[in-house]
């Protein structure tokens, strides 16, 4: 009756209320579909966790990218769930439960790769996800708990080898090219330098210069100076501030002003 042309006349909302009085699964995920409920399909697909519903949210996160953190995150929840069952039991069962998980694992990468090539998600966050931290979440530092880690639904390491290696990769090509950039920027202020040096030695203004500084021209030792950075701000990290928080706000927040109005308020910012 939710497909005919009456239906039309009740109302979607009206009728997701009566489908849902009358428990009735088929009708109530139809109306969620319709009515593009992200949250409340994931919720139902990842408690069905067949194929074809891991199918379907594979799918969501193609049509909306924001998503894909949360789909990965049940992904992790749902695998780790058979990882362990898989490991307690003896029965016939056995075989079938470990083929599902590896399906699992398989979506998983299908995952990663979808996430590698829409660069919405950071790959801090992605990692996290897979570490069981939450479905797209991050945890508090301090909260190291046995019930905690006990809780936690993980991957094997395996499952992100393929891309925790090229995000390793890129970031490699990345740090080699911005190097290159600041030691050809050091050598242009160099040069710079030299040539300023010699017209105003040219113009008289500078008769008792000794030519010392073009002949030894300044160089950048870069990791020297980013260990130097990276030094000092262990030196001046607080576990209380939560700046990790605000730059993940930042990236999620539509209103960019409000974020960092909030976070300046609670004094996190100055």
């Amino acid at each position: 009756a939710l497909t005919d042309s009456h239906s039309r006349e009740i109302g979607d909302y009206d009728a997701l209320v009566i489908v849902q009085s009358a428990s009735f699964d088929e009708g109530e995920l139809l109306l969620y579909e319709r009515l593009q409920m992200a949250p409340l399909l994931l919720d139902r697909y990842a408690k069905d966790g067949g194929e074809k519903s891991r199918r379907q949210m594979l799918a969501m996160c193609q049509s909306d990218p924001e998503i894909l953190a949360d789909v990965m995150g049940r992904f992790v929840d749902m695998a780790g769930r058979r990882l362990s069952q898989s490991s307690v039991k003896i029965s016939s069962d056995y075989d079938s439960d470990f083929d599902e998980s590896e399906e699992i694992l398989n979506d998983i990468q299908e995952a990663l790769a979808l996430a590698r090539r829409q660069r919405v998600i950071p790959p801090v966050r992605i990692t996290r996800i897979l570490a069981g931290e939450g479905i797209g979440q991050f945890t508090d530092r301090n909260d190291s708990s046995s019930e905690s880690n006990l809780n936690k639904r993980t991957v094997p390491l395996s499952v992100a080898l393929e891309y925790v290696g090229t995000i390793l990769e890129e970031s490699r090509r990345e740090i080699s090219r911005l190097k290159a950039e600041v030691e050809e920027y050091n050598q242009m202020c160099n040069s710079m330098a030299t040539e300023i040096e010699s017209l105003l030695r040219a113009s008289h203004s500078l008769p008792s210069l000794a030519p010392t500084s073009s002949a030894a021209p300044r160089r950048l030792n870069i990791d020297g100076l980013y260990a130097k950075i990276r030094s000092g701000e262990n030196e001046n990290y607080s576990p209380g501030q939560p700046r990790e928080a605000f730059w993940r706000d930042m990236e999620q927040s539509e209103d960019k002003f409000d974020t960092i109005a909030r976070f300046f308020a609670k004094g996190v910012i100055s």
